[in-house]
Parts: structure tokens; sequence; C-alpha cells
């Protein structure tokens, strides 16, 4: 539902609360297919809206962070800058949420999935995109539909012969169960496939034929839950989706519940965010296997091709054959000679001609004996390669196996060695892998937290810089924390780190727990203090919940 009308409804409703009378301070973008906005709020405080254009993860959220890097970089929409921000609406007809600025300028983020773009208007009329659409420049900006969602919808619940008459009930009813789940969106406005379904197993979970009074009872129901929403994410074995109303129709494994439809999208979307960096990690890894595995057959081939060849017996037959025939002389490059060994067949022998036959044989006995070394090292080494060779391509098997960061995690586990071996990971990130837990809190910012007293002394006094923000329960056992972020991490993600922070202590299941956040320059160990003992000299306390809503990296 991440790109619902009722979920930007929603989300329309938190922005006009919090940032309406404030100033937009600046516009950019840093990551591709993303705008943001930094906002001053009314009351002084500053966030970060972020506008995600990719269709794979379309997404609108604020954050309580206030922050552009100093590269990579580049200014958007520069006319908005230092305007007041007068009103915050939602389109009653589009998924077209509308900023609408002094000096008669107006921001409009535009979901329509590959149609999904942003612009910035001056009295109605587009100045710029964000997606380069040069067709739509100094154009009026046009919505295409002029029927009001909710108000038709709320129509809808009160008339039965209305909602059956837009439905077109019995051409819908008609239809099979894969049809009327497209039906339902062409008809009813607003909703999408995944309300269709979650409307249809209601309906039939207590009329199978699709009753008309109680479809429309449903339509009810779910009317009302969506525009006073519950959102949650929800968690399946190989997926997460995020919703405003509870899916009968889905199976999940859990959900996590939140106070605002802006937390539970800016939540989801780091999880997918989370995802795809699996992903990434786990197909550059088969990748580099596949090359390995290419590389080591290779090498067994051609190993397995000089072993069909026995040097060592050629060169025995050229010496025993020179030993029958030393009356020739010296100076001799090459020698033809009979091969009694063969049935008679000639053979020719090469010859250094500064030596004699006698010394020619000689040599030839000793180049024998060495080829049966190199032989056996050789068959050594070729047992050694197959072996590796095995351990690869079970490596590659169990990879294609792998459907979850927890999954690689246990896997990267199981076979750190190997892939040490194999310089599929290296010595450094092998230690981290071993020595430490990991959390991408968010795209830029990760969270490392010690396993064990030893783990916590070389995480905080080894890896920690000393400007990282270093974390840890107050007053209780625990794990030392360390955020790693190229910039001053947002208060959410401080929020998040020290939630996990909690949760790696011994007050793991209290429901609020005081966490210690400060600057690693300020933990200091005492001379002589056992592993994972620290002297923290300036501190700030966050009370937090003990959560773990992220999977290690």
């Amino acid at each position: 539902m991440i790109k619902s009308y009722f979920t930007l409804y929603a989300l329309t409703l938190e922005m006009k609360s919090r940032f309406e009378g404030g100033y937009i301070f600046e516009a950019f973008s840093q990551e591709k297919n993303e705008l943001r906005l930094c906002i001053i709020a009314p009351d002084k405080e500053r966030y970060t809206l972020f506008a995600t254009a990719s269709t794979t993860k379309l997404s609108l959220y604020f954050s309580e962070t206030f922050q552009r890097q100093k590269r990579n970089s580049v200014s958007l929409m520069t006319k908005a800058n230092d305007k007041q921000i007068k009103s915050i609406r939602i389109s009653d007809c589009e998924r077209i949420i509308y900023f609408e600025l002094e000096d008669a300028l107006t921001l409009a983020f535009q979901f329509f999935s590959a149609e999904t773009n942003f612009f910035l208007l001056e009295h109605g009329i587009v100045q710029e995109s964000f997606k380069k659409q040069p067709s739509l420049l100094n154009q009026p900006f046009v919505e295409d539909s002029h029927t009001p969602i909710l108000p038709t919808l709320e129509q809808l619940t009160n008339d039965l012969d209305a909602f059956l008459h837009t439905l077109d009930y019995q051409s819908f009813i008609a239809r099979s169960a894969k049809e009327q789940e497209r039906w339902i969106p062409k008809k009813l406005i607003g909703f999408d496939t995944y309300l269709a379904r979650e409307m249809l197993f209601r309906t039939r979970s207590s009329s199978p034929t699709l009753e008309p009074n109680t479809l429309h009872q449903v339509f009810q129901e779910m009317f009302y839950e969506l525009i006073s929403p519950e959102p949650k994410v929800y968690f399946s074995d190989n997926d997460i989706w995020l919703s405003l109303i509870p899916p009968t129709h889905l199976p999940y494994l859990r959900a996590e519940s939140f106070n605002s439809v802006n937390e539970a999208i800016r939540f989801y979307t780091h999880q997918i965010y989370q995802h795809e960096h699996f992903t990434k990690q786990l197909i550059s890894l088969k990748k580099s296997l596949e090359r390995l595995i290419e590389k080591t057959d290779a090498q067994i081939r051609t190993m397995s091709a000089l072993q069909t060849t026995d040097r060592a017996e050629m060169y025995e037959t050229f010496g025993k054959l020179l030993l029958l025939h030393l009356h020739h002389g010296k100076g001799l490059s090459e020698i033809e000679l009979e091969n009694i060994f063969s049935q008679g067949e000639r053979i020719k022998i090469p010859l250094d001609a500064a030596k004699s036959i006698q010394e020619n044989a000689e040599s030839y006995f000793e180049r024998a004996k060495k080829s049966r070394q190199q032989r056996k090292v050789a068959e050594k080494r070729l047992h050694d390669i197959t072996q590796k060779f095995a351990e690869q391509k079970r490596l590659l098997a169990e990879l294609s196996e792998v459907t979850s960061p927890k999954l690689f995690k246990a896997w990267k586990e199981k076979n750190l060695q190997w892939l040490k071996q194999f310089g599929l990971l290296s010595v450094s990130e092998a230690e981290k892998e071993q020595r430490f837990r990991r959390f991408k809190i968010s795209p830029q910012v990760e969270l490392w937290v010690g396993k064990n007293a030893q783990s916590n002394d070389l995480l905080t006094f080894k890896y920690a810089r000393p400007n990282d923000l270093w974390l840890h329960a107050r007053g209780v056992s625990g794990s030392h924390c360390v955020l790693k972020s190229p910039s001053k991490p947002s208060k959410d993600d401080i929020l998040r780190a020290a939630e996990i922070a909690a949760y790696y202590s011994s007050a793991r299941t209290s429901e609020l727990v005081p966490v210690i956040c400060t600057e690693k320059k300020y933990v200091r160990k005492p001379k002589g203090a056992p592993a994972g003992s620290v002297v923290v000299e300036r501190e700030n306390v966050l009370m937090v919940t003990p959560r773990l809503l992220l999977e290690e990296d």
C-alpha cells in the first residue's frame, strides 16, 4: 500500500500538521531517483523529506535530520528555497500531493508508478521536473481525473444500489476470481489490487458466492478502516509489506505497529533498502564464486591433460637406448635410433652436442627421476585443487538456497574459513563478521554491536573512530555499540541504534531502558580493568524500548 491514495492521504495530514507555516530551506539530490527537501518547521525543528521516484520502491516520508553531502549532490528547484509553506494538501482526484508556497510557487509530488515525478510549478505552470520531461516544461500542470475519491467512496458506503451499479455487479459476479481482482480497481476509484484481494477474501469468508449485501458491508468496513488507519509493516518468509488495515488474505509471521503512517513508511523503506543491499551482496558473491569455479575447472583440466603424458617413462627410454649406442661420439645434436622397446619404431632423441652419449644418457635418467618427483607433487596438487573445486561448488549450491539476510549471515558464519581461503572475504572483513553484529540502520548508517567482552574491547578501542557515536545500556551489562556514519546521523537513526543497544543488554525484557549515547572519544578504559569495562566521561541518556526491528547485515 506504499503508493495507495489512502496512504498518501494519511501522510498528507501528518505533514500538514507538522510543516504548514514552515519554510523550504533547499531541495537537492544525492542518491539516484531520490529528491530531498530540507524543511524548517514552524517550531524551528529541522526535517528532511525524502521523495523516491524509483518504480521498485516509490516512497515519500520525512525524518528528523538535516544534512547534505559536501560532494556528489546537486541543487534542484532553487526557486523554492526560503519560501514559506502556505498549505499542504492532496488532490481530491489523483495521487498528487501539493506543497503550496509563497510567491505562487507549488511543489507537486506525483505518484503514478512508472510516471512518478516531482515538479516545481509557478502560477500552475511547470518550471522544473525532477525526472527530465522537456515536453512538460512551460505547460500547465493538469490533473487527468476529475472524480473526487473519498467523497465518491463515502457516498457508495451509504447507498447499496449505487455501489452495485458502480461495480456493475452482474458483470462482476460472472467473472473468474482473477478477473474479479482486476475488475474492482477499474470500478472503485482509489482501490488497488491489494485492497481488491482483501475485499474479496473477507467477503468469501462469510459468503462464498459474494452475496451483494455482504460485499457491500465489507466495502463499508474497509473504507472506514482506511480513513482511520492503523499502520503496520508485515513480514512473511519471503516478503515484507506495509498496510493501513489488517491483511486477512495474506499469511504473515510478524507485524510491527507504528504511531504514524510516516514512521511506518520510513521503516518499510529502510527494510526495502536493507533487502536490496543484501540482494546486491548475494549477486556479487555468486558471480565471484562462479568466476572462481570456472578458473579452478580450467586448472583441473590443464593439469589432468599434463598428467596423461608420462615424461619420466619417455626420458628413461631415451637413456636406455643411448646406453646401447655408446660408440657414437660427441658433437651430435640429435640421433635417430630404433626403439627396441616399441616393436621396431624409430625414434629421434635430442642430444647436447657438448656431451658424450654416456653423459646424455645420464642426463635423461636424472630428468626421469625429477619428472617422477614432479608428477607426485602435481598429483597431490591436483588432488588438493579437486577438493577445493568440490567445496566451491558446494558453496555456490548452498548460496543459491539463501533467501534472506538472516540465512545469508548464517551461511557466511558457517563458511568463513573457506571464504577467506578463496579470497572471497578479506581478513579484516572476516574479523568483523566473526567478532561483531552489524545492522544497516539507513542507507548511509551502520551499527556495529559487540558479541562478548573481548569483542566489545576490540570494537571500542580498535574499530571505533573518535567521533563515532558509542552506545550502551546504562547501569546494566550489555554490548558496546558503535554507530558508523559518514556524517552526523539523524535523530531517527540514533533512536533506532539505541533500541538495538537496549535489546543487546541484560535489560532486554524491560519496557523502557536508559541508553548512554556519547562520542567514542569520551570513552576510556581504566588501567588494569577487565575486558569490556570502560569509563564514560561525558554522556547523554536516551529512554527507549528494547527492539530489534532490523535483521543483521
